[in-house]
């Protein structure tokens, strides 16, 4: 991303075009475009960046994109690609092949890599694949901290050592989104205590705003039981990957995670990378399945389940 506005403000050509950043939620990728987009911004040469969804381009009646501002402004940043239909396609890839020859910068997010977004057009995603891919992983538990208590002093919410610490093992599936969420209650009442809020005033105010506060925790411990009895790793479970090494585990694991956690599907989605709710109901509703005609795995399940629970 420095590259890209270094030599976007030195009027050369991108040395990768298009860049294509994707992971799951919460991984950064909007946050990155929102830092280009500043930068740029007070650039004094008058710099020309265009962010658009994905999902808007595919609102438009036209068959073409419909917006020469897309074509020509210096940089520009199509975020959520997976979110084109497929009659989108050749529209999109004329935008990438123009912007190309006439050495305009494209930047493109998606949740998952170009191999990953298997319901677009090879013609697309062959066009992504040679660029640069970055995929950007999950924070570690350290970043997530330092980003809330950035955020917390932001919103004037003073919070504990232990308060923090907890506050930041909230985070679901690596990203922040949630938990800044949570600052955002806790700003609310903060005010009203004398000294910094201590672990039991922030869970004894979430608690109160009807916010969960417990069962992120518990999905990850559930992550990390599951992958430990099969072989995975917990990154393997959170991701994108279709091997049936993987998928059966994450299937196991969000089965268990609605056994026990008692979270609404689409919560549990969040906590597996951002997954849609009926993925998580199809796990569920597969591995019932499998178990009544597999005594064997019946019983891995249920060793898993006295365990966790």
């Amino acid at each position: 991303m420095r590259s890209v506005c270094r030599t976007v403000l030195a009027g050369k050509r991108p040395a990768v075009n298009p860049l294509v950043l994707h992971g799951t939620p919460g991984t950064g990728k909007s946050r990155l475009i929102a830092a280009l987009t500043e930068r740029l911004s007070n650039a004094p040469n008058g710099i020309t960046l265009r962010t658009v969804s994905a999902g808007d381009l595919t609102r438009s009646p036209d068959e073409g994109l419909g917006d020469d501002e897309l074509f020509d402004c210096d940089v520009l940043a199509l975020e959520d690609i997976q979110h084109l239909t497929e009659r989108r396609a050749d529209a999109a890839c004329e935008l990438i092949d123009r912007r190309a020859t006439h050495r305009r910068a494209t930047i493109l997010t998606a949740r998952a890599g170009p191999a990953g977004l298997t319901h677009l057009p090879r013609r697309l995603t062959s066009r992504l694949a040679a660029g640069l891919v970055v995929q950007l992983e999950p924070l570690s538990a350290p970043s997530r901290r330092v980003i809330l208590a950035d955020a917390a002093a932001t919103r004037g919410v003073r919070l504990t050592a232990e308060a923090l610490d907890w506050l930041s093992d909230q985070a679901t599936g690596g990203g922040v989104r949630s938990t800044l969420g949570f600052l955002q209650n806790l700003a609310q009442v903060a005010k009203t205590f004398p000294g910094p809020l201590t672990r039991t005033d922030v869970e004894q105010t979430l608690v109160g705003t009807g916010q969960p506060t417990s069962a992120p925790g518990d999905v990850s411990q559930i992550v990390k039981g599951v992958a430990s009895a099969f072989g995975v790793s917990e990154k393997d479970i959170l991701s994108t990957s279709r091997l049936r090494g993987v998928l059966k585990p994450r299937q196991i694991a969000m089965y268990l995670a609605r056994e026990l956690t008692g979270l609404s599907l689409p919560r549990i989605g969040v906590a597996f990378g951002g997954r849609d709710h009926t993925t998580v109901l199809h796990a569920c509703r597969k591995v019932e399945e499998d178990m009544a005609s597999d005594l064997g795995l019946a019983k891995r399940v249920s060793d898993l389940r006295v365990g966790l629970g």
